[in-house]
């Protein structure tokens, strides 16, 4: 059984392109905007994986030899950095009840062992605010996918990108502590809550 997932992601190379082109145009540092640690916790990828693919190394790491496998590792991935408002990780149970699930199937999952099914799959990425395709896209295609909230944030063309999430979200206001954003910050955290703001409305219509 497959899980449904929705369009691919721009090929990499696309996303890297484009990214560099702006960011380079706007006078942005492209380092900070493609940092490999915090693409690799917004991917599911590995860190080393990651900065190898953002050097143009489409082959890099071990690919899982089946889509069940790939699924299996981003489901145990996503569980492992996932926590609840106390800041502990969600009880299996809880994960379970939620998604209508078996316990024994979530427990199977989360631990990296492979599920009878991949039915609940989908139900179970939308828990954690992510859509189906988190599971099972390739290296490259979760990579390219991550960067997508910030393509759109470097490729606004209105100049005004909070006033769109006003609109569209209903976000009110950024706090950043009184302290200054730079420019490039500034875009890292607009694609961010871009990216939130979609998977959360995603994860609410999957429910």
């Amino acid at each position: 059984m497959t899980v449904s997932v929705g369009d691919p992601p721009l090929p990499l190379a696309v996303t890297l392109e484009r990214i560099r082109a702006l960011t380079e145009e706007r006078g942005l540092d492209v380092d900070e905007i493609l940092d490999p640690r915090t693409l690799s916790e917004r991917a599911g990828v590995p860190p080393e994986v990651t900065a190898a693919l953002l050097r143009g190394e489409e082959g890099a790491g071990s690919a899982p030899r089946t889509p069940e496998e790939r699924v299996r590792r981003r489901a145990a991935f996503l569980y492992a950095v996932s926590r609840g408002v106390d800041g502990r990780p969600y009880p299996v149970a809880d994960v379970a009840a939620a998604i209508g699930a078996p316990v024994r199937w979530v427990d199977a999952l989360v631990s990296g062992r492979k599920p009878p099914h991949l039915r609940h799959c989908a139900a179970f990425a939308a828990f954690f605010g992510r859509e189906a395709s988190f599971l099972t896209d390739t290296p490259a295609q979760a990579v390219s996918r991550a960067l997508r909230p910030t393509l759109e944030s470097l490729d606004y063309r209105s100049g005004n990108l909070m006033a769109d999430l006003v609109d569209q979200y209903g976000l009110v206001s950024v706090s950043t502590r009184g302290r200054p954003l730079t420019r490039t910050q500034e875009t890292l955290l607009l694609g961010m809550i871009t990216g939130l703001l979609s998977a959360e409305r995603h994860a609410e219509v999957a429910r």
